[in-house]
């Protein structure tokens, strides 16, 4: 059974900004604060642009080949079936994790008046026993949700977007109105008190960059657009422009709400009296009490919403990595309504996984995005190789000078990847390593020849995973040895992204596409 194009382009334009406004709004605004100062506005300013280039890469790539979990199937026309792997395995792990961390927003929002949900340790918040009890509830619910297909759950997405949207946009109108302190952007260390590297750091571990990745949502369900050609770049140009003013507004009212006393001893020490639910703690301190009850409401739907579709979208990527011969063929089939069910149900169970080795918001934030952008990286690399080894293919929107516009967009996932931090770095290179252990049984299990996974397509990938692991061992962010000084990385980054850059898209060889795609 095919999945069904059922998806119009409103609801796909939907899906994005359903995949973008989820817990960030509720977490976001506090953290980067915390580490940016005012500057933080300049943090989601940033984010907003390097996205919307990365973004840009995969508008093309979904509108010529709109496939059902296109970020692993693009990589697979191009360079075959290792890099492919490599993508789908990263892609499907940080995936599974979304889900989690919007269930733990709801939980640490809901430990405000069910503390026995949340355990408080060394001004850090985690889930306790029963918090996973519950957590797990909410992920099966999600489950059951998306069992009713994709008509279903783009329907069921429009109308929790409005509640969605509703609560943060009042937030922003009453907070602006009721008290909007400017010195707070001057003082107590200037605009910028811990200079622009902090609004660099402040990318991937406040949320910012994991937020806009939200529109991931769009090219994984590209497969069931009715429209594809049309709904596709709206779809993913549309959510991150309307989001990325969301947030910036909300950023700034955010900071200018603040009183002098919560900025006494400095940015970084910023704290409420429930930094659990940072955005209620800060309502509640300018006399919004009435709204509080509200925004913990919208503290439920919000997350619910994204979980609730990136649910549906991550199993279009187990689909995907089924039909490229990486999981077996049973992730293929689908319920009486179109939902890939079986992969739906695995999700869960991995999803569950996470809440363990993460469990605080803010380090499975950070974790999610060195996957996600290092996933993404290899979207650009593909763009260029299709172009020479499909130029016949219909594209409905195409990018100029893709080449440069390609690399520029490999270069921004680089850097965000290098600001993640060493720390971050060797957990994903361990994952990495983990899923070429998992390639390696299954090739065992299926007993097929190395030429079936076209390896010489795929020589680049060491050198780049080492290289990158020795840049983010040597540089100054979380966990580096700051051998390798702030400022001088950007140039030593340019110079490793130009050379894999090249080599990347010379391995393509240039040939016909690997596997022609059904669309």
């Amino acid at each position: 059974m095919a999945l069904k194009r059922s998806i119009t382009t409103i609801s796909l334009l939907l899906a994005g900004i359903g995949g973008i406004i989820g817990s960030a709004w509720l977490f976001g605004p506090y953290y980067a604060a915390k580490i940016a100062g005012p500057a933080a506005i300049f943090s989601w300013v940033i984010g907003a642009l390097m996205m919307s280039v990365i973004a840009l890469t995969f508008a093309e790539l979904a509108s010529a080949f709109p496939v059902a979990g296109g970020v692993v199937r693009f990589t697979h026309f191009s360079h075959g079936s290792l890099v492919s792997f490599t993508i789908a395995w990263i892609s499907w792990l940080s995936a599974t994790t979304v889900a989690p961390i919007e269930t733990l927003a709801i939980i640490q929002y809901t430990g405000n008046y069910f503390p026995i949900l949340i355990r408080v340790s060394h001004d850090s918040h985690s889930l306790s026993g029963m918090g996973i009890l519950f957590s797990a509830m909410v992920m099966f619910i999600l489950v059951l949700l998306n069992t009713a297909g994709s008509h279903h759950v783009t329907k069921t997405n429009a109308k929790i977007i409005l509640v969605k949207l509703a609560v943060p946009i009042l937030l922003i109108i009453l907070l602006f109105a009721r008290q909007f302190h400017i010195t707070t952007f001057y003082q107590f260390g200037g605009f910028a008190p811990y200079g622009f590297k902090a609004i660099l750091i402040a990318l991937p571990t406040a949320g910012i960059v994991a937020a806009f990745i939200g529109y991931d949502v769009a090219i994984q369900m590209a497969g069931e657009a009715a429209n594809p050609k049309k709904a596709i770049p709206i779809a993913v140009i549309g959510s991150i422009s309307i989001c990325a003013v969301f947030y910036i507004l909300i950023q700034i009212v955010f900071i200018g709400a603040l009183f002098p006393k919560d900025l006494s001893h400095g940015w970084r020490y910023l704290s409420f009296a429930a930094d659990a639910g940072p955005i209620v703690g800060l309502a509640a301190a300018v006399g919004l009490t009435w709204f509080v009850k509200i925004i913990y409401l919208n503290a439920l739907i919000a997350p619910f919403g994204t979980a609730f579709i990136y649910t549906a979208s991550t199993g279009r990527i187990n689909y995907a990595m089924s039909k490229n011969g990486y999981m077996p063929p049973i992730f293929q089939r689908l319920n009486k309504k179109g939902a890939p069910i079986y992969s739906i149900v695995l999700n869960f169970i991995i999803g569950m996984i996470f809440f363990l080795p993460f469990p605080g918001w803010q380090s499975m934030i950070t974790f999610l995005v060195s996957c996600f952008i290092l996933a993404y990286a290899f979207g650009p690399i593909a763009l260029v190789a299709l172009r020479y080894k499909a130029p016949h293919t219909q594209r409905s929107f195409r990018l100029p000078f893709v080449r440069v516009f390609g690399f520029i967009a490999f270069y921004f996932c680089n850097l965000i990847l290098y600001w993640t931090g060493w720390y971050t770095i060797w957990h994903m290179l361990l994952v990495i390593a983990l899923g070429y252990i998992y390639l390696f049984i299954y090739w065992l299990f299926k007993r097929q020849t190395f030429a079936d996974f076209n390896c010489h397509h795929a020589l680049w990938l060491l050198p780049y995973f080492i290289g990158f692991g020795v840049l983010s061992y040597l540089g100054s962010f979380k966990g580096g040895i700051g051998l390798l000084p702030f400022g001088w990385d950007f140039a030593v980054i340019f110079i490793f992204t130009l050379i894999i850059f090249y080599w990347a898209v010379k391995a393509s060889d240039l040939e016909t596409l690997i596997e022609e795609p059904i669309i």
